[in-house]
């Protein structure tokens, strides 16, 4: 049993804003498929974050049913979850269920286990929950009882796990139950792993950067997992196509050499990159000269941005240091002003998704269902 394990494709997400960025998206999304198709996998795995928003465009949907449809062509099941990306704050359809209902794909994100090639593979999967429900996803975790007579089984979720990522906690490993040989993770957007009983937990991370991942260097890609065996075994395969990102951290005094070190970096690149310059200064530095200079790079780019760390008194005053939970610093600050943490929760998880891809349609639906649940509850 082969199957490609894939994550947080984010389809019709435009990074920069810029239409270049978003057909990288497809392209490296492509090129999984192709990976698929040409390795001749049993089923493709998704666990997650398929669209960069619940209502997503008419592109992306169409991308995504060219892909499911050449898949189908050779025999590869396409089975899915569900993220917090595809899931409406107001109760509607998930779009990519649309695959699953024209028996396109197989959704396996409502705890139902799924057999697959004749009893030989067990999928059970779960769509994503937020954290105010994680104590009933943990209940129905507890629940889970599988089969003894099926050789393999493979868990799929989308959450968080706190041994990976802190500041991303919703599970524990603790609360995933034993006795499963992979364990197919979405929501984190780095590639991780760990062992776990006698199976594998693994991210196969986003498979191109997302707008709040900033400009950094970067390895983004699926797993290619081998179930034939007693032991799974991954293999993490690094997207080819993906457009470079690249940082300098140069002094304000030798700014002029710049444009040189760009150009020698960038030979042999297919695809312009995307950069970002730190300048390390004093006070009173130049701005338009700094402006004036790296204008000259904006051939050789896609897009790039720039910043000024200043130094005052042997004290660097950096503008980004270790990059802070901005997701906690956002909620203590809205519980702040809000007064609770419950409505500081709804506004930052619930309401600010939908404001940041502009529907404000679904803002104002989901504000009012609130406002009804409330007075039932008085």
């Amino acid at each position: 049993m082969q199957i490609l394990h894939i994550s947080d494709t984010h389809l019709g997400c435009v990074p920069l804003n810029l239409k270049e960025r978003e057909e990288d998206v497809y392209e490296a999304f492509n090129e999984a498929v192709d990976t698929a198709i040409k390795d001749r996998v049993d089923a493709v795995i998704h666990a997650g974050d398929i669209f960069h928003t619940p209502k997503p465009s008419g592109t992306a949907i169409n991308r995504l049913g060219e892909a499911v449809k050449r898949l189908n062509e050779d025999g590869i099941r396409f089975f899915f979850t569900l993220g917090e990306h595809d899931i409406s704050r107001v109760r509607d359809t998930p779009s990519p269920y649309l695959f699953h209902r024209l028996g396109m794909a197989t959704y396996i994100g409502d705890g139902k286990p799924y057999i697959y090639k004749d009893k030989d593979t067990l999928l059970i999967g779960f769509h994503k929950h937020r954290r105010s429900e994680c104590y009933e996803l943990v209940e129905k975790l507890k629940a889970i009882n599988p089969p003894h007579d099926v050789k393999r089984k493979v868990l799929v979720l989308h959450q968080g796990l706190g041994e990976f990522h802190p500041y991303a906690y919703e599970l524990s490993i603790d609360h995933l139950p034993p006795n499963f040989n992979y364990y197919a993770m979405g929501h984190l957007h780095d590639h991780a792993m760990k062992s776990y009983g006698n199976g594998i937990i693994c991210y196969p991370g986003s498979i191109d950067p997302t707008p709040n991942e900033g400009i950094k260097e970067f390895r983004k890609g699926f797993c290619m997992v081998d179930l034939s065996g007693d032991e799974a075994k991954v293999d993490f395969v690094q997207i080819r196509s993906s457009r470079r990102h690249m940082r300098y951290t140069i002094e304000y005094e030798r700014l002029d050499e710049l444009v040189r070190i760009v150009k020698d970096s960038i030979i042999g690149l297919t695809k312009k990159p995307v950069i970002e310059v730190r300048i390390n200064g004093r006070d009173g530095v130049d701005r338009a000269r700094i402006a004036n200079i790296l204008s000259k790079i904006s051939d050789l780019c896609l897009y790039y941005s720039w910043e000024v760390d200043l130094v005052r008194s042997d004290k660097s005053l950096r503008l980004y240091e270790d990059k802070p939970d901005i997701e906690r610093v956002l909620l203590e600050s809205a519980a702040e002003v809000l007064g609770d943490h419950a409505t500081a929760s709804f506004a930052i998880d619930e309401l600010l998704p939908l404001l940041n891809n502009g529907d404000v349609d679904s803002v104002v639906d989901l504000v009012w269902k609130k406002f009804e649940d409330s007075l039932k509850n008085t």
